[in-house]
């Protein structure tokens, strides 16, 4: 359907979880392409996601394609929470037969510019996946310190220019001019500064991509999230059930791989995939958002 986010690693995700008539969840409901393939396929789904806005298209995309209400049901929360919020549905005791977890930013939320996601449209630095949330990206740029700065772009943006831009975006005149006044307010002026800091466009990606990846991650606590939402899922599935996680970072795949390793020493069951599935050229051909995109496997005893 058009108008809707492009699921990367679709076939492939869908692949390994082996739908069978059975629930599943969908830990990162998105616009529910992973759980329209799941129901297209004879299973049902169980599908979170914070983001409120998804949650909507998501609904009206299933509407849309007149999949029976008996197949699905939406919940708004964080997946760090998923037994919570099962708890409150009359899921309360059903294992599942699967999970996946497609992480990051969707092409829609970059795609609106009130959000503050995307560097390359003009909108207010927020980057909130949940509009609840109390942080935004601006707080954090014109609040922490150098040293704030520094740390944060060189943990989760793994940016090899922190250094520099930190320098610049908390100590130069301009910067510090900006913050004592009005402060840095929107996605382009801040992205203005990295670029014309860093100078210009390094390797494949803009220079302001790993910076605005630091602060989403950070705004969103996105790795924490993860961390717990894995140690919650793995009590959810009945045996035999598998669990799908597409990463686009290494940070999120470094975490993944290590419940996954964990789990294994543990004996809760086996990794189906020793080395990450990664996209096909052809896809990244057609959606080039896929290109870091890994998909890795656990299925349980």
């Amino acid at each position: 359907m058009e108008g809707y986010h492009r699921s990367v690693l679709l076939e492939e995700a869908i692949e390994w979880l082996k739908v069978k008539d059975r629930w599943y969840l969908d830990c990162t409901l998105g616009d529910g392409g992973h759980s329209l393939e799941i129901i297209k396929r004879g299973g049902k789904i169980v599908g979170a996601d914070v983001d409120p806005e998804a949650l909507e298209r998501a609904e009206k995309r299933f509407e849309e394609a007149g999949i029976d209400r008996n197949k699905w049901e939406l919940l708004a929360g964080n997946f760090r929470d998923i037994k919570k919020l099962i708890q409150q549905t009359d899921k309360a005791d059903q294992k599942f037969a699967g999970a996946i977890f497609d992480l990051g930013v969707s092409s829609l939320q970059l795609l609106s510019p009130e959000r503050g996601f995307s560097f390359a449209k003009d909108g207010p630095l927020d980057m909130r996946m949940d509009p609840t949330l109390a942080i935004k990206a601006l707080d954090l740029v014109n609040n922490l310190s150098r040293k704030e700065l520094y740390e944060l772009f060189t943990s989760l943006g793994e940016e090899k220019y922190s250094k520099r831009l930190a320098d610049s975006l908390v100590l130069t005149r301009e910067i510090i001019a900006n913050r004592n006044n009005v402060g840095i307010i929107s996605t382009t002026e801040l992205a203005g500064i990295i670029e014309r800091t860093v100078g210009g466009r390094r390797d494949r990606i803009h220079p302001a991509t790993k910076v605005f990846q630091a602060l989403r991650i950070f705004v969103n606590d996105e790795l924490g999230a993860l961390k717990e939402g894995l140690a919650e899922i793995i009590d959810l599935l009945e045996k035999n059930g598998c669990i799908a996680v597409i990463s686009f970072h290494s940070l999120e795949d470094r975490i993944v791989k290590v419940a996954f390793r964990h789990w294994e020493d543990e004996g809760f069951g086996e990794i189906l995939t020793r080395k990450p599935i990664i996209p096909s050229e052809e896809e990244v051909a057609k959606n080039p958002r896929a290109r870091s995109a890994k998909l890795r496997v656990f299925r349980k005893f």
